[in-house]
């Protein structure tokens, strides 16, 4: 597994692989292209043969924290550089004749963390190896209740948050919090040893185990009721599956991450918001009854006590994370919300157990908003060629009569159906989506600036109308947008003339679109294959003397930087976004909620140069029974040229694309997001750009571009 650079990123080491905190860390890890990546529990056992796929370079290591010899053996052999490191509290059996109290397992927790980081330092000195450590650790609240109580002027009988009777408060984030303290300590003394500690905050899948809605009645079938005592306060809460992104995000920023303490959180909602979404999604009477800490105290779930304390700390405004720093860590990724998560595990069987059940409905008819723009044709024909279902296809466009619907009416005129819609009226919106399954949205910026105004806000505000049709209209069940990052939220400086407005209008529809009662699906395309024809379309030169034409191919380098070498783009042939978008209908329920950033190749145009001569401008042909491959007539010679200066000599819509390219060239964190092994999950048979090349040989108008005949 390979980064997007193309170099492997060197070996990781995920301490507490068998839960779901170390699992997502590992996926996210080896889609960064770590290699290897260790996954260290202390029973192999609790790890599922399914839980990684066969082609992920994942080794599972049997390491117990309590055993020291292992540890350092572990740090040693696998010579792992970035660390990822979670431990559980082994709450006591409810058993009032359990040997050891809230505290104790608690201190055993703390005392097996603080020997990893002497460990780790013992390591350090003798190997020399530099690492960075990211520990999952959480407040210590034991000596925050008593700050906080001092703070609100309580006598020393009193505190904010009462004791149990062995003395612990909130004994699994205490035991962390100060394991955090220490290490934090230690290694500030330390050289090369780097620690970024992340404190996560309640995690949605809490909602699948302690808070889970639970039915009023045997029959499962009236009122179900989720318990706690949140009272009426916001709660800060995020997705376990951010992990996979933050974690890499912050092992790339070492600087800029260490000795810091990421408090984590996607939003801040309270509980009566989560109880309706749980109604809105299921259509069940869900309610919220808040309990007093006490009330939750005596419930019949295990460790109720330690969790009635948890509850009445994170209700308290103090123990507040923070949102703004935790969707900067995950750029341009956007943090997963309550709601999109909902979607997303909608069938997980722990809500089936419950009576909360959500029998998906096929989709079967889909309206394709931007139908004749590249990706909307491409979604026609996906849809056409899935031999699942037989799609009823609406294609919409503001113009029936022109050739480009024409051409989609004639790839199936049983299945396709043409739809003028003007995206600036709402009814035209309503009606093209009315009575559809699903949707496939995509904005053509292009389309749009043909007219007098050339004006993103108008992608915008059309957008936001079919957006707003396919709430309305109630039949929609799914919605496919594909988006764009935002350059403005990203602080990416762009030349005035070059800006990308197309980009903003995109992300801001989206952030739109999160806020309204949808099944959604965000697709992000990188620069389509396809493009490589505009952006290194060949000079023709004629030489005075002989009057043969040669064939110059310019390949643009920054020579501002790394002294002129090359960076790789991401790209995908945009024929492939159909059979995503079909799959993904499929399985709506699975990727609700989901950002997928399509990709199937990182190249340098360089490269890409050098795989169009060799399959557009050489032949194969046979000598002595054996084939060779010789240069055409029409052989091409390639140039260097500072990429400025080549993406000012374009016209205006390829310089858009220059643009485009130096964008997805040079923004590191944009192709930390892009994953092929992700891409091949959705789309197995996805080709990398050689392949798609050499089966477009024959493609007249790719070779027209190339000046071929």
């Amino acid at each position: 597994m390979k980064d997007a650079s193309g170099s492997l990123k060197g070996p990781a080491l995920v301490f507490g692989v068998s839960g779901e905190q170390g699992q997502h860390v590992v996926h996210g890890l080896v889609r960064a292209g770590y290699a290897p990546v260790y996954g260290a529990t202390s029973d192999l056992s609790h790890v599922a043969p399914s839980t990684f796929h066969d082609e992920e370079p994942v080794q599972l290591i049997r390491v117990d924290l309590n055993d020291s010899a292992a540890v350092k053996a572990a740090l040693v052999d696998t010579k792992a550089t970035s660390i990822f490191l979670v431990t559980t509290t082994d709450l006591p059996p409810d058993d009032s004749a359990a040997s050891a109290s809230f505290k104790e397992w608690g201190e055993l927790e703390y005392e097996s963390t603080k020997a990893f980081f002497d460990i780790l330092v013992e390591v350090y000195k003798e190997d020399g190896r530099a690492r960075h450590i990211i520990l999952s650790t959480q407040d210590d609240v034991e000596s925050l209740n008593k700050v906080w109580s001092k703070q609100d002027g309580l006598e020393d009988d009193k505190l904010v948050f009462q004791p149990l009777d062995d003395g612990s408060v909130v004994q699994h984030y205490t035991s962390k919090g100060r394991a955090g303290k220490y290490a934090k300590k230690l290694l500030e003394t330390v050289d090369n040893l780097a620690i970024t500690l992340m404190t996560l905050p309640f995690l949605h899948s809490n909602f699948l185990a302690s808070t889970i809605p639970l039915p009023n009645d045997k029959a499962r079938t009236t009122q179900w009721t989720i318990s706690a005592c949140f009272g009426d306060a916001a709660i800060d809460m995020c997705s376990v599956s951010d992990l996979a992104y933050l974690v890499p995000s912050i092992l790339a920023n070492r600087e800029l991450y260490d000795g810091y303490n990421l408090r984590v959180s996607a939003e801040r909602i309270t509980i009566e918001e989560v109880a309706s979404a749980f109604a809105d999604l299921f259509g069940k009477d869900v309610i919220y009854n808040p309990l007093t800490v006490s009330e939750m105290a005596e419930l019949s779930i295990p460790g109720a006590p330690i969790w009635a304390q948890m509850c009445h700390y994170i209700s308290d405004p103090r123990s507040s994370h923070d949102i703004d720093a935790t969707r900067s860590a995950m750029e341009p990724r956007k943090p997963q919300l309550f709601k999109d998560w909902l979607l997303t595990n909608s069938d997980n069987v722990a809500f089936e157990k419950v009576g909360l059940a959500l029998d998906a409905e096929d989709i079967l008819t889909v309206t394709v908003f931007g139908a004749t723009s590249p990706q909307g044709t491409s979604v026609v024909k996906g849809l056409l060629a899935d031999t699942r279902k037989q799609y009823q296809i609406r294609a919409t466009s503001r113009d029936i009569s022109k050739d480009a619907c024409d051409a989609l009416l004639a790839l199936d005129p049983d299945r396709v159906t043409l739809i003028q819609c003007n995206y600036d009226d709402m009814s035209s919106c309503l009606m093209a989506v009315d009575g559809a399954d699903g949707a496939f949205l995509v904005t053509d910026f292009y389309d749009i600036i043909g007219g007098p105004l050339i004006d993103s806000e108008i992608e915008e505000r059309h957008a936001r109308n079919v957006i707003d049709a396919c709430e309305k209209t109630q039949s929609v069940k799914h919605l496919v947008f594909s988006t764009l990052e935002s350059m403005t939220d990203m602080k990416l400086e762009l030349r005035g003339d070059l800006a990308a407005p197309n980009f903003d209008a995109k992300a801001r529809a989206a952030t739109y679109a999160k806020t309204k009662k949808l099944s959604i699906t965000f697709v992000i395309m990188p620069i389509y294959s396809e493009s490589f024809f505009e952006l290194m379309r060949p000079e023709i030169h004629v030489d005075e003397n002989t009057g043969k034409e040669e064939l110059f191919m310019t390949v643009p380098k920054d020579k501002k930087k790394n002294s002129g070498k090359e960076t790789k783009v991401m790209c995908m042939s945009v024929q492939e976004l159909g059979p995503a978008v079909a799959n993904i209908f499929d399985s709506y329920q699975v990727y609700a909620g989901h950002e997928i950033a399509l990709v199937t190749d990182f190249v340098t145009l360089s490269e890409a140069a050098e795989m169009i001569q060799d399959v557009f401008f050489t032949e194969t042909v046979k000598e002595d029974g054996d084939e060779i491959n010789i240069q055409n007539d029409r052989k091409v010679e390639t140039k260097v040229e500072d990429i400025d200066t080549w993406v000012e000599k374009r016209d205006t819509h390829i310089k858009d694309l220059g643009q485009l390219f130096q964008y997805y060239s040079k923004f590191d964190v944009v192709k930390q997001r892009d994953s092929i092994a992700q891409t091949l999950e959705l789309v197995p048979d996805a080709r990398p750009l050689r392949q798609w090349l050499e089966e477009n040989r024959d493609n007249m108008e790719f070779r027209q571009m190339l000046g071929l005949r």
